[in-house]
Order: structure tokens, then sequence, then C-alpha cells
């Protein structure tokens, strides 16, 4: 094979290689504009992730865990509660969280266990998108323990 005739050969193969890659370039992009802009949605119905709402749940017990020990966290409690625990202690010994449910959109309740007692609080939340955790505390109130709450707290730990 002369040099001329391999040059052109490899040329021409070199033409081919990058029509090649142009069109696999362009479909890739195609599918990944196509991925990126897709919007998925989940029907989750009766789903545990659904009715437990794992973050509402999660902010519950932290939030409540640090107002109890004096230490707490500005990103999930609203500032009027800030204030108000600067001004007011809250004695509330939790040695033990018993229970933690999430009752509706931005409600749970937290079943602790301190000096021998077992006490029972209703906690509300405002929920927004701008928020660290979508989630601030707004509202505590103690409630009384019924029985059924009381055995669902016996099946946990």
């Amino acid at each position: 094979m002369k040099y001329e005739t391999f040059e052109a050969e490899f040329i021409k193969q070199n033409k081919q290689l990058r029509l090649v890659l142009g069109v696999v370039i362009l479909l890739l992009a195609i599918i990944l504009f196509f991925v990126c802009t897709d919007k998925k949605y989940f029907v989750l119905k009766n789903s545990s992730l659904v009715s437990s709402r794992p973050l509402l749940t999660w902010a519950c017990e932290e939030s409540f865990q640090s107002i109890t020990k004096g230490k707490p966290e500005k990103d999930l409690i609203e500032e009027s509660i800030l204030n108000e625990l600067k001004t007011t202690a809250f004695n509330v010994s939790s040695d033990e969280i018993l229970n933690v449910l999430a009752i509706k959109e931005n409600l749970c309740r937290i079943i602790v266990k301190g000096d021998g007692k077992v006490r029972s609080f209703l906690i509300n939340f405002k929920s927004s998108s701008g928020f660290p955790f979508y989630y601030k505390l707004s509202e505590i109130n103690e409630t009384e323990l019924n029985q059924s709450e009381l055995a669902l707290t016996k099946g946990d730990k």
C-alpha cells in the first residue's frame, strides 16, 4: 500500500468516525434533555412513607429534644418560641422517647418518659420550602395520655 492511498483511506475513515461521534453526542444530548425535563409523579397509595412522614417525625423529635436539653435548635424552632424559651424555662425530663407519631400534615405527638412519668405532647409545625428543614416547631401542648397510646409505646421499646 502506498502512502497516498493510506492517507486517503485514513482521512476517509477519520471523517466517518467524526460523523458517528457527532451523531452519538447529539443523541446523548437529546436523551439528557428529556431525562432532565421529564417529571415523574409517583403514586404512593397506602405507602408507609406517606403515612409516617419521616421528615416530620424527625423534626418533631429533634426540636423537642433540643428544647428539653436547653439548647433549642434555631433551624427547627420558630423565633417566637425561641424568644419565649429565653424568658421561661421549659422543664420536662425526657430520659427516653417512647413514640413519635405524625398525626396530621403539620401535627405530631411525642410520648416521652422521664422522672418515672410518661407524658404526651402535641407539637404543631409550620411548613415552608424556605425553612432549612421544611418544618419549624410553632406550638407545644401537653395532653393526657390515653390507654391506646400507652399500649402503642409498649410495643415500640
